[in-house]
């Protein structure tokens, strides 16, 4: 019998070795990394082979990558269960993957988008030591309290609620120094993200404008079938809808756990978290009150 399941499509994460390599090594890869090649004039296979570091965690570069081992992922993983997908999903990033690969918005328009949605953040914030900032074992609101008691809670801008005890905020790499006590009293723990600039708070105003006046699909689609789950929480099924919610998601605080909370309510067979997987579904196993219990498939998986 056919399951039901959701597809969840990864937010960016750090290029390693073990994800260069198995790029290179996929087949259903090659084809989209030459696709990606030909949109943005990028040798995206050479980079892999050979771009050192700084190169391969670009946003310009590794966005539309990791958009495309979503939709690569994706169609691989179909093949091999007997799944039925009711819906789709992606953390941050991974909205823009799951929108392409079920057909919303060309693969074309997927990577221009993303490779956009970088530049226009590298230019507001490069020369800057603005970061994201990963918070866990700790609940935000007590976080903030803290913070307001000590005076500095302007330093610190929220970004998303990952779960009950994890979330992402930005501040200066300078300001983390004086936050520590508050951070330290209210018994949170931090890792400022490498190659990460600030996404989802107020301090995205000027990348919103100027992406809403800068960025048009060239190839809009729709499909009706799957609808896909936006950071509201909410269904949609239009390119439009896309477009708006892409430009709104830089200064809407991102709600992971009121999606995984409307992902229980469907109350589905399965729920496939694609590679590379590691923070989402950790999101949920180190969230006390969530019941998903996530399977892994996807690119980056042995074939």
């Amino acid at each position: 019998m056919t399951a039901t399941g959701i597809y969840i499509f990864p937010s960016q994460v750090h290029l390693d070795a073990d994800i260069r390599q198995r790029c290179l090594e996929s087949k259903p890869m090659r084809l989209l990394l030459d696709l990606a090649s030909d949109t943005l004039s990028m040798d995206f296979r050479d980079v892999l082979r050979n771009g050192d570091e700084d190169q391969l965690n670009d946003g310009r570069f590794r966005r539309p990558l990791i958009n495309l081992m979503g939709v690569a992922g994706y169609q691989q993983d179909l093949r091999r269960r007997d799944v039925q997908p009711v819906c789709v999903t992606g953390m941050s990033l991974g909205f823009i993957s799951a929108a392409a690969a079920v057909g919303w918005v060309s693969l074309e328009d997927m990577v221009r988008m993303s490779h956009t949605m970088a530049a226009v953040e590298i230019e507001v914030f490069e020369g800057t030591d603005y970061v994201s900032v990963f918070f866990y074992n700790g609940d935000h609101e007590v976080v903030f309290r803290e913070l307001r008691a000590h005076g500095v809670d302007h330093l610190l801008h929220m970004s998303g609620h990952v779960s009950s005890n994890q979330f992402l905020a930005a501040c200066r790499t300078s300001d983390l120094e004086a936050m520590k006590p508050a951070l330290m009293k209210a018994g949170a723990l931090y890792k400022a993200i490498p190659y990460s600039y600030p996404g989802h708070c107020d301090l995205m105003e000027g990348v919103r404008k100027t992406f809403a006046d800068e960025w048009r699909f060239n190839d809009p689609h729709r499909n009706l079938d799957i609808p896909l789950i936006s950071h509201d929480a909410r269904p949609y099924t239009s390119a439009d809808a896309i477009w708006r919610l892409a430009v709104e998601q830089y200064t809407t605080i991102l709600d992971w756990r009121g999606i995984l909370r409307y992902i229980e309510s469907l109350r589905l067979d399965t729920h496939i978290v694609l590679e590379p997987s590691a923070f989402i579904v950790k999101s949920m196993q180190l969230d006390p009150e969530c019941a998903i219990e996530p399977e892994t498939g996807g690119v980056a998986r042995a074939e």
